[in-house]
């Protein structure tokens, strides 16, 4: 919202691991799963008082990211976040 700042801090990767990885048609690509914690809070910008999340406690979270590039190059281009649950 308007006035506010969402502040992400103290950001740790705790695991990367290989999901998949292969070559199609044209594509060279690798799916990878990162876990990883964060603060995560929103400060009144006029307050600096917290409206959201906590300084203290982290938040967890996964994603898996795939990582895709013409076959042959060198050239690793984002192709898709998938926030993962559970």
């Amino acid at each position: 919202e308007k006035g506010q700042i969402n502040k992400l801090e103290s950001i740790a990767v705790r695991k990367v691991e290989l999901v998949d990885a292969g070559t199609d048609a044209s594509e060279d690509f690798v799916t990878l799963l990162t876990t990883a914690n964060l603060l995560d809070y929103t400060i009144d910008e006029r307050s600096n008082e917290i409206v959201s999340g906590s300084m203290t406690e982290p938040v967890k979270f996964a994603e898996k990211w795939t990582w895709a590039r013409p076959v042959g190059t060198l050239n690793w281009k984002l192709e898709g976040v998938e926030v993962v649950t559970g």
